[in-house]
């Protein structure tokens, strides 16, 4: 077994391990990712050139919006409904972003910056720091991107605090992100994603390692429900 493949093997374990389960859309970007990055480390010298074009091609549309970039289409593509309205749906613009944003992350680094598992908050704490080791340059940058107040705003801080993550090589879970991209354009739903970054920040209810991820679903996240006890938990 190579090390590409090893990486795979260890990135389907965490995934068992600690990850909640995605929704459709989660699962396909993470899909096409972890094919995209197999491809992009693989030692195969055709298959990293064509990975490789097609990250510069994702880069290309970080600052375009869903559909402007041609040579994206086929990478960001996501079904919609006959009736869907002329501006972007809201998986339309989560998965343009996360996929953009991986393409940036990816760039030049030999290491798989694509981890199921490995949540916002997860990178957050990671490269943030706690206590007398918190970096407060790095926790501006997460302060500014959790107070987002609407999807521009989100996609500009996550493009910066993901520069922080690749300048660092700490990776992120892009189906776990495309997810919360999704449910914080819904109304009520930035609260919602904030609790749970939150949530893995601090990772309050783990146990020898384990997420209580595994415990909620993409859907849970932002069901009424899951909203109601975010902000009845925060007056509390």
């Amino acid at each position: 077994m190579n090390t590409v493949d090893e990486i795979i093997k260890d990135e389907k374990y965490l995934y068992k391990k600690k990850r909640r389960n995605l929704s459709s859309i989660g699962n396909k970007v993470n899909s096409d990712i972890l094919c995209l990055q197999k491809r992009y480390l693989s030692e195969d010298s055709r298959k990293h050139a064509r990975a490789r074009a097609d990250l510069a091609n994702l880069r290309r549309g970080l600052t375009a919006g869903p559909g402007e970039r041609v040579e994206i289409w086929d990478l960001t593509q996501v079904d919609v409904s006959d009736n869907a309205p002329d501006e972007p749906t809201r998986e339309e613009f989560a998965v343009h972003v996360a996929m953009t944003l991986y393409a940036a992350h990816q760039q030049s680094r030999t290491k798989p910056m694509h981890r199921p598992g490995e949540g916002l908050g997860h990178a957050a704490h990671s490269v943030v720091g706690y206590g007398e080791d918190e970096n407060p340059s790095a926790r501006a940058r997460f302060d500014a991107l959790v107070m987002s107040s609407t999807p521009r705003e989100l996609r500009r801080h996550l493009r910066s605090f993901v520069s922080l993550l690749r300048a660092k090589e700490i990776p992120l879970d892009y189906g776990m992100l495309v997810d919360d991209i999704v449910c914080f354009q819904r109304p009520g739903g930035a609260k919602a994603v904030r609790r749970h970054w939150s949530r893995q920040y601090y990772d309050f209810s783990s146990t020898d390692g384990e997420s209580s991820e595994t415990d909620s679903t993409a859907e849970d996240i932002c069901s009424e429900n899951s909203l109601h006890n975010s902000l009845t938990n925060t007056k509390e």
